[in-house]
């Protein structure tokens, strides 16, 4: 849709008459270019419940329902939309096949190759690639700028939470890193 609010009212409900759910990207954050949260509001009640979360890199994304059919609106910058899909919208999809539970991602444990620094106050989702040396794993954190870098992405194969309570992750210490499904796990860390 362009960045019109009428028009992402319009395309957000017919989605709501086809869909058990609406998932968008792009046009949530903060300033001038929020315009979703702003069509949603338009359509019913409840309409916004949430704008803006305390998880890095998915800080604007948006949880609504309009007529108890949810609305999620993930952030335009991949990776800050891969991460708020992985948190939100995977565990909202699952309910809404009827599952018990949600469909936990596989996880292995990994020695961290670096540091990793983290902000207080919010819950971070860094990617990692994990690989094989001998009989250990290790998981090298992938260096990123912005949630806008798709390589960072790109060249994970999982993510380490690192809690709100804590602002860093010391080298050599063991993590359980999420994979992003079943993967081959390389013995060359950089492949």
């Amino acid at each position: 849709a362009k960045d019109e609010v009428n028009k992402i009212s319009e395309l957000i409900e017919l989605g709501l008459k086809i869909a058990d759910a609406v998932i968008t990207t792009g046009g949530t954050s903060v300033g001038g270019l929020d315009l979703v949260s702003e069509a949603i509001n338009k359509l019913g009640n409840p309409g916004v419940i949430v704008h803006g979360v305390a998880i890095r890199p998915a800080m604007p994304t948006v949880l609504a329902a309009i007529e108890r059919k949810p609305v999620l609106a993930l952030s335009g910058n991949p990776t800050a939309a891969i991460t708020g899909f992985e948190v939100f919208a995977r565990p909202l999809i699952c309910k809404l096949l009827g599952m018990n539970q949600e469909e936990k991602r596989p996880t292995i444990k990994a020695v961290l190759t670096r540091r990793i620094s983290t902000p207080l106050g919010k819950k971070n989702y860094v990617r990692v690639k994990v690989f094989q040396k001998n009989d250990d794993f290790y998981a090298d954190p992938i260096a990123h700028h912005s949630a806008s870098t798709l390589s960072s992405i790109t060249k994970a194969n999982g993510y380490v939470i690192v809690p709100e309570n804590r602002e860093s992750l010391m080298e050599g210490i063991a993590v359980t890193v999420h994979l992003f499904g079943n993967i081959e796990i390389t013995t060359n860390p950089n492949k």
